[in-house]
């Protein structure tokens, strides 16, 4: 019985031989074909290459010409989408970028929630979470120095209001109260000394019409000039 040869060529240009590869049947044209190869599936010819473009695999996309055409909800220009997962937005860059926005917009206004509570940071002051919630409710949820609300204090790295922080004495470990960010830093920053506390206070009120040095022409003063004159 003697054996049929054939050769397939590569994309290497290698030319590899096979033997007695049988007669199939193109699934796509419906074509008798010999193939080249034992792995060839379609029969790649130019009626069968057309059907192919017409009816693609994937079950998420379609041939640009078969898709409806809709109206873009940024700028309102009718365009006909690559894809039919697209949510109504042309290709223009512009549009993409004002998508996006607003899409990062609802995402925040969503995520944004209570400061929160983490027991971690309560427990190292010997506070039960109970008992903090207690004390934030008798502040109503304020600032014991300044009276800022709590969904007023700084925000933390994901843009959400911190929570209001634990003031106490760092020498008998006495718990004083809850401060916002800018209050208990500045407590921080002061060492909880109460003469340079009221030194303060009275620089800032023996200051306040103080003439010893006005700069004629800064940015300051006409700053303050502007904000007398409203």
């Amino acid at each position: 019985m003697s054996e049929t040869e054939t050769t397939f060529k590569t994309k290497t240009g290698r030319n590899i031989t096979f033997y007695n590869l049988e007669e199939k049947e193109c699934p796509r044209c419906l074509t008798r074909f010999f193939p080249k190869h034992p792995r060839t599936v379609y029969c790649k010819s130019e009626e069968c290459k057309k059907k192919g473009y017409r009816v693609q695999p994937s079950k998420n996309r379609k041939v640009p010409s078969m898709l409806p055409i809709k109206t873009c909800n940024i700028c309102e220009k009718e365009f006909r989408p690559r894809d039919r997962s697209n949510k109504g937005i042309c290709g223009d860059i512009e549009c993409r970028y004002k998508n996006r926005l607003k899409i990062n917009r609802e995402n925040k206004a969503r995520n944004k929630r209570k400061p929160k509570y983490h027991k971690h940071h309560i427990k190292q002051y010997g506070l039960t979470l109970e008992q903090y919630t207690a004390m934030v409710e008798y502040q109503d949820h304020k600032c014991k120095i300044c009276g800022t609300h709590e969904t007023d204090n700084a925000l933390d790295k994901t843009g959400n209001p911190k929570r209001l922080s634990i003031d106490h004495d760092h020498e008998t470990g006495q718990i004083r109260g809850l401060l916002c960010n800018p209050c208990n830093t500045a407590l921080g920053s002061f060492k909880d000394n109460v003469e340079s506390l009221q030194r303060a206070i009275l620089y800032l009120e023996g200051s306040k019409n103080s003439t010893v040095y006005m700069p004629e022409n800064s940015y300051i003063k006409k700053k303050s000039h502007e904000k007398n004159s409203e």
